[in-house]
């Protein structure tokens, strides 16, 4: 092994034993109750349905929603996903120098270009920067509120579970260069854990805007073992000066929307929003290295939501793939505890698919057979 790569790999522990101990020194001296991101007394809706277990799941298979990957969980090589992100992640430098600076930076830190294929720097900014930077502190709030001891530091664990599973589930069968999990790893996820550490980005997503963790409701079918519906979306809101009942918002993951939320009590709000949807990806080469790039067709949301927590939607995307995906949480029909929620799919992409899921599982169950793997 060559000085350099010894070199890369001791700096790595260093900063992850850094990292570590501040997470532990920050839940030592933390006696603040205050929670920003995660409010228990909301038990309904997708709130309710917040906890460690479905973030992680939702996160780990997020990628499955693109169409590029198998919807079969047990045939997912696993090793060979685990094994090529940290070939990569271990011995960054090189592996960006032989992909090349330029490039590198063009695609994944940032560019004014709307090619789609130098835009793999979005989905780092809006999601590995400010959706899981707020995930970060949201689960730590849970985890504070149920009485886990070093609520940060369990946190971290948690958040860095789905991100490895996520990376390693969207790398696949692949083995070589592949530098998209060196920025979301080492560059955004890191940054995002820093700003939403500080009072400033605390306060600036929850009172300059209003930024909230809309999560989708895993479904397995025992048939076939294939895992629908998983998934991370985020919305954003920020009020218009000239009317109180009205809030622009932006809604993204896989879906890229906006559109307007209107409350007449500030307590129920009901949105619509037009914009995109990642239907599929196709993989690409670039010096030598590997990044897929998204196939875009039109979407429209409907939401409704009450205190921010998400009772139901309705997401509709054509004309390349005409479908309709319907999520009705846990709490819209009766408010209960044990209220179960439910979900549909139908269209060109998801034939027909019907599902039911409970509060306090993690995973619900589901019917039917889709277009896709």
């Amino acid at each position: 092994m060559r000085l350099p790569d010894i070199m890369q790999k001791r700096s790595l522990r260093y900063l992850i034993y850094l990292i570590l101990c501040l997470l532990l020194i920050s839940d030592v001296h933390s006696t603040e109750k205050k929670y920003y991101f995660y409010n228990p007394d909301n038990r309904f809706g997708s709130d309710l349905y917040f906890n460690p277990a479905n973030v992680v799941i939702n996160g780990s298979y997020d990628i499955l929603r693109n169409g590029g990957h198998t919807k079969n969980i047990t045939e997912i090589d696993y090793k060979t996903g685990w094994d090529n992100v940290f070939y990569n992640v271990l011995n960054p430098i090189d592996r960006i120098e032989e992909y090349g600076w330029k490039n590198f930076l063009n695609q994944e830190c940032f560019n004014l270009t709307l090619d789609s294929d130098k835009g793999q720097f979005v989905p780092n900014l809006t999601t590995h920067l400010i959706g899981n930077g707020m995930l970060y502190v949201m689960m730590a709030e849970w985890y504070d509120y149920h009485g886990v001891k070093f609520p940060y530091f369990c946190s971290f664990i948690s958040t860095k579970v789905y991100q490895i599973m996520n990376e390693s589930i969207e790398n696949g069968k692949y083995s070589g260069l592949h530098v998209d999990p060196i920025s979301d790893m080492l560059i955004f996820e890191p940054l995002g854990i820093i700003l939403f550490s500080t009072e400033f980005g605390k306060k600036l997503f929850t009172e300059t805007f209003s930024l909230h963790y809309w999560s989708l409701q895993p479904l397995i079918n025992p048939a076939n073992y294939y895992l629908e519906n998983a998934g991370q979306q985020y919305i954003l809101r920020k009020k218009l000066p000239f009317c109180e009942r009205y809030s622009f918002f932006f809604y993204w993951g896989i879906n890229g929307l906006g559109g307007i939320t209107y409350s007449a009590d500030g307590i129920n709000k009901y949105s619509a929003g037009l914009g995109t949807v990642a239907n599929k990806l196709h993989e690409k080469r670039l010096n030598g290295g590997r990044f897929l790039t998204p196939v875009m067709d039109g979407a429209m949301g409907f939401f409704y939501d009450r205190n921010n927590s998400l009772m139901c939607s309705l997401l509709l995307t054509g004309p390349r793939m005409y479908n309709a995906r319907i999520n009705v949480y846990p709490g819209f029909l009766f408010n209960k505890w044990y209220a179960p929620g439910a979900y549909i799919g139908f269209g060109e992409w998801d034939k027909f698919l019907i599902g039911i899921t409970f509060a306090h599982l993690p995973v619900g169950v589901y019917t039917g057979s889709p277009n896709r793997k």
